[in-house]
């Protein structure tokens, strides 16, 4: 069997094709009715309703890309470095120092016998405080900046 394509006519031996056919063919499938469904987004990412399954493959698609990686600091320096059982000690005592004397600064402003001003000094900060009419101005310099706080006096 021999066949030939020209033109847009596929003709067969014995069997011509013609052109009316094939645009009759063109036509109906333009005229015929387009079935179509409706177009659902679905979201990837597991945190806005996505597939629960794609949060690992997202979150290590994430971690390759991150160009933000923080740096490792020194041994012994740093936030990063492990303290020692003596070095947590001593943060956690320096700590409750700073709290006690807070609350008795505090008692002197604010407390049943409080003064009308006064000044605390330790380690090279210097709290000054002074009540003007129903307010209290407290001062704090630390040697290198003035913080200058006005906070009411209380019933």
């Amino acid at each position: 069997m021999k066949s030939a394509l020209a033109f847009g006519v596929l003709a067969v031996k014995g069997s011509p094709v013609s052109r009316a056919a094939i645009a009759c063919a063109v036509l109906f499938a333009m005229l015929s009715p387009v079935q179509a469904g409706t177009i659902v987004y679905t979201p990837t990412n597991p945190t806005f309703g996505g597939n629960p399954l794609n949060g690992s493959y997202l979150f290590n698609n994430a971690q390759v890309q991150n160009q933000h990686q923080p740096s490792t600091p020194s041994a012994g320096t740093g936030a990063g470095a492990a303290l020692t059982p003596g070095q947590i000690f001593a943060q956690q005592l320096t700590s409750q120092l700073y709290s006690s004397l807070a609350n008795k600064i505090t008692t002197a402003i604010f407390g049943e016998n409080a003064a009308q001003n006064g000044t605390f000094s330790f380690e090279g900060t210097t709290i000054t405080f002074q009540r003007v009419g129903s307010n209290i101005n407290v001062s704090i310099n630390d040697g290198q900046t003035i913080t200058n706080v006005t906070v009411p006096a209380g019933p």
